[in-house]
């Protein structure tokens, strides 16, 4: 017995087969998910966004914007500044003034030409030529003028009796009188014409004055003096608000409220106030969506897996050996084209299965081989006839109580170097050999996988002539009737028995370095007592190969 193993396998040192299986048929597709995500258009998607998501870029822009407030803001400033700006009596009561009907009246006024020609009269007035043509005109009158003079001079000259006497046919007068008709006749002729009766009359005229253009101009100019509109333009010009308004309607408080006015009440001030108010403004980023379709894929099986294995060692294996034989024996009969149920030396030799001397079995043609989940090689008692090895004489056909079967890959598939792998129910009878090995063109090396029967063991033989050289490890303390992971790892200078992962036996001498075939059999030993019929069961079978 070995203590070893049953020292590991009576205190759960050995990992049981159907974890063991699970996790490798989990790790396994876990590992084909992983191959076929790698050149997905969603992984390379996922790299993009996690590599920027992650960058300090990204990080920085996300923390500015969410830092981003409209208290404390230049938006907010201006807004208060302009609030500020709009509590301004001076200010808003200009604003009031620049929207009222009087100022509207006012500016139409000063545009007028009512005012224009009031204003070009009041000038002629104040420059005193009114006044001084008045004042001509006032002192042209008919009393003490020339035209009084000469007209009573004439009166007198006329109302003389000394010259009313002397008559005209009388003999000329006397120098005196002479002189005075003379200047009678001169002074009748003044008196008498039509330029010095028209200046008497209107000297004598005292509304001379109102008919002339420059009392024409007077009357004009106090009628518009006296006009509503030109009133109410002087008495508006001179009233608080327009004096306000003209002090406040350049000044900097005003521009600097139409200029925050035309800020503020912006289209693009309303959006950027609504957006640094808005809560939710980093939802609406082309950032926030990239990393929320960042976490979508998070959430995708196969990313999941992916980033599971992406910097673990779990697919060293499977990253590093091809499987490049394997039988589950699903289907009903066993495969044809990995097996044939005949030894590779019959196949060269006789063409047909034969025993070795000693053997109590022979090999039927596959009869006694069932598939469908496992493969069973059966041992029945029952009579058959078969060829049978004997020294000197070679083939001899010969009665047997007992069948068996093999199936070999001579014909199909050899290697040199590798694992093998085989799932087995470990169920040893003394009287018959089961076994598993690989074997050459030569019956020696065989390198068992696995012998159970009369010998429980694992190891390697090598005939020297007349001499086997054994290498082996004893197999029993495992459970009968339980199923194990048998395996063999083939290196250059190392042969590796395991027992679901656990290490058994390590040989560093003999390697076989040729090509080799694998075997399974049940041969009868020794007369069986009472174990007919016996089954060797192995649930499936593998072997890898270094990847190239």
């Amino acid at each position: 017995m070995s203590f070893k193993l049953f020292f590991a396998s009576n205190f759960g040192l050995i990992k049981p087969t159907a974890k063991i299986e699970a996790e490798q048929e989990a790790l396994l597709k876990d590992y084909q998910l992983f191959c076929s995500f790698i050149e997905s258009a969603e992984l390379k998607e996922y790299q993009s966004l996690n590599q920027y998501v992650n960058s300090e870029s990204f990080k920085n822009n996300r923390k500015k914007l969410e830092q981003l407030r409209f208290k404390g803001s230049q938006e907010e400033k201006l807004l208060k500044e302009l609030h500020k700006l709009e509590r301004n009596s001076k200010l808003q009561k200009c604003l009031q003034t620049e929207k009222s009907e009087n100022l509207k009246k006012f500016k139409q006024v000063a545009a007028s030409d009512n005012l224009k020609r009031y204003e070009e009269l009041k000038k002629w007035m104040d420059s005193g030529a009114f006044q001084a043509k008045k004042k001509k005109l006032a002192a042209e009158v008919y009393h003490g003028s020339p035209e009084e003079k000469a007209w009573n001079e004439y009166q007198q000259l006329k109302n003389d009796k000394k010259l009313a006497a002397h008559s005209s046919d009388k003999p000329t007068p006397n120098p005196e009188i002479a002189a005075k008709m003379i200047r009678l006749a001169d002074l009748e002729k003044l008196v008498n014409s039509k330029e010095f009766q028209e200046r008497k009359k209107y000297l004598e005229n005292p509304r001379k004055f109102e008919k002339t253009d420059t009392f024409a101009k007077h009357q004009e100019y106090e009628r518009l003096k006296n006009s509503e509109e030109i009133r109410f333009y002087f008495q508006y010009a001179k009233s608080p608000d327009y004096q306000n308004y003209l002090r406040m309607k350049d000044s900097p408080e005003r521009k600097r409220f139409d200029e925050l006015g035309k800020i503020v009440h912006s289209p693009e001030f309303a959006k950027q106030k609504a957006y640094l108010e808005d809560t939710k403004r980093w939802e609406k980023t082309e950032d926030a969506a990239k990393a929320k379709r960042l976490e979508e894929l998070k959430k995708l099986p196969e990313l999941i897996n992916y980033l599971k294995y992406e910097k673990s060692n779990a697919f060293d294996f499977l990253k590093s050996w091809d499987l490049v034989f394997e039988d589950r024996f699903i289907s009903a009969r066993p495969d044809h084209e990995k097996w044939t149920p005949m030894s590779y030396w019959a196949s060269q030799t006789v063409g047909s299965n034969f025993s070795q001397e000693g053997d109590l079995q022979s090999f039927s043609d596959g009869k006694n081989l069932k598939t469908g989940g496992s493969l069973k090689i059966e041992v029945r008692k029952e009579k058959s006839k078969g060829l049978q090895w004997k020294y000197p004489y070679g083939f001899l056909e010969q009665e047997f109580d007992y069948t068996s079967g093999i199936v070999s890959t001579g014909s199909s598939n050899w290697w040199k170097n590798g694992i093998l792998e085989a799932k087995v129910k470990y169920s040893p009878e003394k009287s018959i050999a089961d076994v598993i090995y690989l074997i050459g063109k030569e019956n020696s090396p065989q390198i068992n996988l696995l012998e159970m029967g009369p010998r429980n063991q694992v190891g390697l033989l090598v005939k020297n002539g007349d001499q086997v050289q054994v290498f082996s490890e004893s197999l029993s303390g495992l459970k009968t009737g339980e199923f194990y992971i048998f395996t063999l790892e083939w290196a250059e200078n190392k042969l590796t028995w395991k027992i679901n992962g656990r290490d058994l036996l390590t040989v560093t001498q003999q390697i076989p370095h040729i090509d080799m075939h694998l075997n399974a059999s049940s041969i009868v030993a020794f007369e069986p007592n009472g174990c007919i019929p016996h089954t060797f069961e192995i649930a499936w079978v593998r072997f890898y190969q270094k990847k190239k």
